[in-house]
Formats: C-alpha cells, sequence, structure tokens
C-alpha cells in the first residue's frame, strides 16, 4: 500500500509542479523583487530639516494641503498633478501623505503644507504580478476574483508540493528504516 501511495504522490507531485512552473517562477522571482522593493523606488525630494507638526489644531484643511502637495509635487517632477488618488492621516506624526497617479507619493507636513519626501515607488507593478492582481487590471475586474482564484490556486499548490514533497523523502527513509531492522 505505502508503494501505491508513493507513486500517486510522485505523480500528481510531478504533474503539479511541471503544470504550475511559470507560476512559483514568477512568484519567486516577484517576491525577490519585493524584498528588495527601495531598488525601484526613486527619491525625487527630501527636506530634513522640517519638524512636522503633531498637533491636530495646527493643521491647514486637507483641500489646502492636497493643493500644496499638488503644486510641490508639479514643481519637482515637471508633471502636472490636480488631484490626489489616495490621502493617508499620519497625526500622530504629524505629516500626511499624498499619492498621485504614476506611482508618486509626498508627504507634506499637516501645519504648513510644506513637501517632506517625494517618491516615485515603482514596486506597486512588481506587487500586482506576485499577487495576480494584474489579471484583474487587464479585464477591468473590480470585485479581485482573478487574484483570488490566482492565490487560492497556486497556494494550495504550494501547499499541496510543500506535504508531497515531503512525504517523498521521508517515505523512502521510513521504507529503509523498516528493511534495515527486519
Amino acid at each position: 500500500m505505502a508503494g501505491s501511495w508513493l507513486q500517486i504522490s510522485r505523480r500528481w507531485h510531478r504533474k503539479i509542479a511541471s503544470l504550475l512552473f511559470i507560476f512559483f517562477f514568477f512568484i519567486s522571482l516577484t517576491g525577490l523583487m519585493l524584498g528588495w522593493k527601495s531598488l525601484f523606488s526613486k527619491t525625487v525630494f527630501e527636506d530634513k530639516q522640517v519638524i512636522p507638526s503633531a498637533s491636530l489644531r495646527k493643521w491647514l484643511p486637507l483641500d489646502s494641503l492636497e493643493t500644496m502637495a499638488s503644486h510641490s509635487l508639479n514643481e519637482k517632477t515637471r508633471e502636472h498633478f490636480v488631484h490626489s488618488e489616495r490621502i493617508e492621516l499620519r497625526p500622530a506624526k504629524g505629516y500626511i501623505n499624498f499619492a498621485y497617479k504614476k506611482n508618486y507619493y509626498i508627504q507634506v507636513d499637516g501645519a504648513t503644507g510644506a513637501a517632506l519626501f517625494i517618491e516615485q515607488k515603482n514596486g506597486g507593478l512588481i506587487q500586482d504580478i506576485h499577487d495576480g492582481a494584474i489579471i484583474d487590471g487587464w479585464f477591468n475586474n473590480r470585485s479581485g476574483l482573478s487574484k483570488k482564484i490566482y492565490t487560492t490556486v497556486l497556494g494550495l499548490a504550494l501547499l499541496f508540493l510543500t506535504i508531497s514533497g515531503f512525504y517523498l523523502w521521508y517515505k523512502p527513509k521510513q521504507i529503509k528504516q523498516t528493511k534495515n531492522k527486519a
């Protein structure tokens, strides 16, 4: 019986690994790139002299801060941004992050609107390839169904390959020990 389970495991292990090889290759490659994603970001501007105010009472209104952030970003990058796509408030740290198209991010002081840090991050595309979200982008699928299917299939396949790989390594050792005892 152990021999047949070993043969079945080996056959399925080989089939699944062969079928999903290219996906595992891209996941491992993009995983490495995400570990080093700072290499794919470009600092456009940094001002370490400004100390942000952590007091919310001193902060300017968000629309004013967004206008100032857009102006600073346009000035430093020679782009033409009017509105940000996302705003991330950091009241305890005294600053606000604005995210713009083309992967630009600007950090501004909440009290003065002064630009603290401008960066162009290119890790988003790598992340989308890694987790399968790029497929949803191709089909303009906002539900994220393709990403969920991709993640589930590859996650279960990797789990199966890990368990069957361990079994394929361990079972022959166990059989050999049993024969040596007999």
